[in-house]
C-alpha cells in the first residue's frame, strides 16, 4: 500500500507542471522519484496517474459535446491512458534493464520514446513532453531555440539525475552551460528585433459557445455579430485582422453566402486571416486558414496534421462511426503544402489547432515566415488543463522559432506572445472582443 501511494504521489507531481496551476518546479521531484524507483509497477501506476489526471479534460469533449455515455467514455479513456503509460513509461524502463540498467541511460531512453510517440502511431501524440516545462525556467528557457523541446527534456532529466547522484559540480556546469546557451539565444533575437518592421494586428476572440457551434442553425445566428466585430476591427486600421479556427458557419467556397460576401467586402479595408471549413472536389472537407485582401483570396493553408477520431477515423476504428453519432460523417482531407501565406511584407505561418504541438511541422512552416498565427478553438475543453497545455505549446514554439505568435482562440485565451515566450497581451476566457497590439516581423 505504501509503495502504491508513493507511485500515485509521483504521478501527481508529474501532473502539476502541466495543470492549470502551472507548478512547473514539481517536474524535478517527479523525475527524481522515477530515478529512485525504477521498477515496472511504480512506473505503471505513476504513469497512469500522470496521464489520467493530465488528460481527463478530453472527456469534456466526448461527454459534454459528443454525447457519449460517461461510463463508456471513461472506460475508453482509461485504456488510452494505459496505452500511453506502457508506451512512455514501461517500454523505456524495459529497454533500460535489457541494456544493462545504467541509470544515466534512463533519461536518454525516456526522451527517445517522447520523440517516438510524437509521430507513431497515427501521426503521434506530442503532448505532455517534459521539455515543455522549461518555458517557465528563467533564462534557461531561451535555449529552446537551439535545443528544441526534446533537447530540453534531456536537459531537465540530467539536471535531476546529477542532483540525484549528488554530483553538484557537474550540475553546476550543466546549469552554467544552459544559462549561457539561453543568453546567447536571447541576444540573437534581440539583435533581430532592432531592425524588425512593426505590424499592427487585431485579434478577434469570437467566444461562440461550443454547443452552439455544433448546431449549424445556431452557429449561423452569430454571423452578423461576428461581421460586426470585423467591421469594428478594421476601423482601427490594423495591418492584419485575425479570426480563429472555423470562425463562421459558411464554407469558404460558398460564393452566394451573404456572410462570406460581406467578409470579402470588409477585406478592402484591411487584410483578414480567417479559419474556415471548406468542401472541395466533390465532398472532401478541409480545415483551412484563408487570407483575403482587397476583395480576393491572397493565399490559404490546409491543415496537414489531422486529429485522429476528431477529424478522421484511423484504420481499423472506422466501425466507431456507426456506434457514436458525434464522430460520424466525412473524414477531413489533410493538406500537402508546408508554406506560409504571403501578403506584401507579411509572411505568416498558420498552424491550426493541435498542429502547434508538432515541432518539425511548425519549424517547416515558419522557416520562410516572419510571423506565426495559430488559429484554434479550445471550446471543446472549456477552461481546463487541456487549454492550459495547448497554450503552453504556443510559448514553446515562439522561443524555438524566434518569432511572435498570435494565439487566436474562439474561447480563449486569445493572446500575443513575443519571441521570448512572454505573453504581451491576453484576453480573458470567453470574453467576446478585439485585442489590438503591435508585433514585429522577424526573419
Amino acid at each position: 500500500m505504501k509503495r502504491s501511494l508513493l507511485a500515485i504521489l509521483n504521478g501527481i507531481l508529474l501532473y502539476l507542471p502541466f495543470s492549470s496551476y502551472n507548478l512547473w518546479f514539481f517536474i524535478f521531484p517527479g523525475l527524481f522519484m522515477l530515478l529512485r524507483r525504477p521498477n515496472q509497477m511504480h512506473y505503471l501506476l505513476s504513469g497512469f496517474t500522470f496521464f489520467f489526471l493530465s488528460l481527463r479534460c478530453v472527456n469534456i469533449a466526448s461527454i459534454e459535446y459528443g454525447g457519449i455515455n460517461p461510463f463508456l467514455a471513461y472506460t475508453l479513456f482509461a485504456l488510452f491512458c494505459l496505452f500511453l503509460t506502457i508506451y512512455q513509461m514501461n517500454l523505456p524502463l524495459y529497454m533500460w534493464k535489457k541494456m544493462g540498467g545504467k541509470l544515466w541511460l534512463l533519461p536518454v531512453l525516456y526522451t527517445l520514446f517522447e520523440v517516438a510517440r510524437s509521430y507513431v502511431p497515427y501521426g503521434g501524440f506530442p503532448w505532455l513532453i517534459v521539455g515543455e516545462t522549461s518555458v517557465n525556467f528563467p533564462v534557461v528557457k531561451y535555449s529552446l531555440r537551439f535545443l528544441t523541446v526534446y533537447g530540453e527534456s534531456l536537459l531537465i532529466w540530467y539536471m535531476t539525475y546529477l542532483a540525484f547522484k549528488r554530483k553538484f559540480l557537474a550540475l553546476l556546469a550543466l546549469l552554467s552551460f544552459s544559462f549561457l546557451l539561453g543568453l546567447s539565444a536571447k541576444q540573437e533575437v534581440l539583435k533581430a528585433l532592432e531592425d524588425a518592421k512593426i505590424l499592427k494586428v487585431a485579434l478577434l476572440q469570437t467566444a461562440v459557445p461550443q454547443q452552439d457551434k455544433l448546431s449549424d442553425k445556431k452557429f449561423r445566428e452569430y454571423t452578423d455579430e461576428m461581421l460586426s466585430m470585423v467591421s469594428q476591427a478594421v476601423k482601427e486600421k490594423p495591418d492584419l485582422v485575425v479570426l480563429p479556427e472555423s470562425a463562421f458557419a459558411f464554407f469558404f467556397s460558398d460564393e452566394f453566402d451573404r456572410g462570406r460576401q460581406e467578409l470579402f467586402e470588409l477585406s478592402y479595408q484591411a487584410p483578414i486571416l480567417v479559419g474556415l471549413v471548406d468542401i472541395r472536389e466533390g465532398l472532401k472537407p478541409y480545415n483551412s486558414a484563408y487570407l483575403i485582401a482587397d476583395g480576393q483570396l491572397v493565399g490559404y493553408y490546409d491543415k496537414i496534421r489531422l486529429l485522429p477520431i476528431g477529424e478522421y477515423m484511423p484504420f481499423p476504428f472506422g466501425f466507431l462511426k456507426d456506434v457514436f453519432s458525434a464522430i460520424s460523417g466525412l473524414d477531413y482531407v489533410p493538406g500537402t503544402q508546408k508554406r506560409p501565406i504571403v501578403y506584401k511584407n507579411i509572411k505568416v505561418a498558420t498552424p491550426i489547432c493541435f498542429e502547434i504541438a508538432y515541432w518539425d511541422l511548425v519549424k517547416e512552416l515558419s522557416k520562410e515566415a516572419n510571423l506565426i498565427a495559430v488559429l484554434t478553438n479550445d471550446g471543446w475543453f472549456n477552461h481546463s488543463d487541456c487549454s492550459q497545455q495547448h497554450f503552453m505549446w504556443a510559448k514553446v514554439r515562439a522561443i524555438e522559432n524566434g518569432k511572435f505568435v498570435l494565439w487566436v482562440n474562439n474561447s480563449g485565451d486569445t493572446a500575443v506572445i513575443n519571441p521570448f515566450g512572454e505573453v504581451v497581451k491576453k484576453m480573458p476566457y470567453m470574453k467576446r472582443g478585439i485585442l489590438i497590439e503591435y508585433v514585429r516581423l522577424l526573419p
